[in-house]
């Protein structure tokens, strides 16, 4: 039986390659997040980029050091003492509400019919874990501060990288003639769009959120409904928390302050209004902007969240986009 040298030696070839992809993922895969991320805040500011590019006569590297000094100034930094804040604000409401939220539980009990004593005291339990879970999430997220560290380093490290090399890269792709340069050019499209929809999306929402929260507080005669209004829009764009982080410890202390009308009226305020309408209006706004169904975006934004974390507001419509404009092509089937 004679032996093809040439198919085993292609055999063998092709199980190198894949074993060392595999090993290539492996490298890669505790940066997977930080290098989205930089691609992310790469598209965004990269208008910004090029007018800063104009201004320092071309030079890639200066105006990439300038842009990125101003991002960390100006957005990381403050974030990073916000998100620390909130999480030590958290803790500190968690432990002086839980004693009293027996107490907050029987005023509202006045107003809810709590069928039973042991309806009630479940309920209560529940409180005093959602209070636990909250605040042990909050601390995981912000506690390992080297880990975070190190990413963010890896994140600004690249985005610096895209500011400075991106067209060079992109030009490169092209001339090496293994993609057709249409396809590349509509990618680069539809994730410059994408990542523009979703932040235009995720902006207005939290602002529409913020404006609502407000005029609950204004409502309800709450003291600053401005300033708690302009901290809700903040909160409604940090990936954990949310504005339930301001109304509802205000909604407790009504309770506990004997306006438990006021208190529940709040909750239900913050339940099925300033929180619910994050369901509708974020994928409103952002099925506008990419052109398909508000369902195909619903459907892109909660599954990307459930399969991959909060990157996954920008990966599932992306996804989802990329698919479509797929079918567009080379399917010929239309959307």
């Amino acid at each position: 039986m004679k032996i093809d040298r040439n198919r085993i030696m292609s055999v063998i070839l092709i199980i190198i390659s894949v074993l060392s992809l595999y090993g290539v993922h492996l490298v890669f895969r505790p940066f997977y997040q930080s290098m989205l991320w930089a691609v992310i805040i790469g598209v965004t500011f990269w208008p910004i980029y090029g007018w800063v590019r104009g201004l320092v006569g071309g030079r890639s590297s200066v105006s990439s050091l300038i842009v990125v000094t101003g991002i960390i100034v100006f957005f990381l930094i403050p974030a990073i003492l916000v998100i620390r804040s909130l999480v030590h604000q958290m803790a500190y409401a968690y432990e002086a509400l839980q004693p009293l939220i027996p107490e907050i539980m029987e005023k509202a009990g006045h107003y809810i019919p709590f069928k039973g004593v042991a309806l009630r005291e479940s309920v209560t339990e529940n409180l005093k874990e959602f209070g636990k879970a909250i605040v042990g999430y909050l601390s995981s997220a912000t506690g390992n501060i080297l880990s975070i560290l190190f990413q963010l380093a890896v994140t600004i490290l690249m985005l610096f990288f895209i500011f400075r090399d991106g067209e060079g890269l992109i030009e490169k792709i092209k001339g090496a003639a293994l993609i057709p340069q249409r396809d590349i050019d509509i990618f680069i499209k539809e994730t410059g769009e994408v990542i523009r929809a979703v932040i235009y999306g995720v902006i207005i929402t939290a602002m529409v959120q913020g404006v609502l929260g407000g005029i609950g507080f204004w409502m309800l005669g709450l003291p600053a409904p401005v300033l708690f209004g302009t901290l809700m829009f903040i909160l409604a764009l940090i990936p954990f928390g949310g504005t339930p982080l301001v109304w509802l410890p205000a909604a407790l202390w009504l309770i506990y302050s004997g306006m438990t009308g006021k208190g529940i009226f709040l909750i239900a305020w913050g339940v099925l209004v300033i929180s619910m309408i994050d369901n509708f209006l974020r994928p409103y706004f952002i099925s506008k902007r990419l052109g398909f169904h508000v369902i195909l975006t619903f459907i892109g934004i909660a599954g990307g969240m459930m399969a991959f974390g909060f990157i996954g507001i920008f990966l599932g419509p992306f996804l989802l986009a990329i698919s479509l404009r797929l079918f567009e092509m080379y399917l010929k089937v239309e959307t």
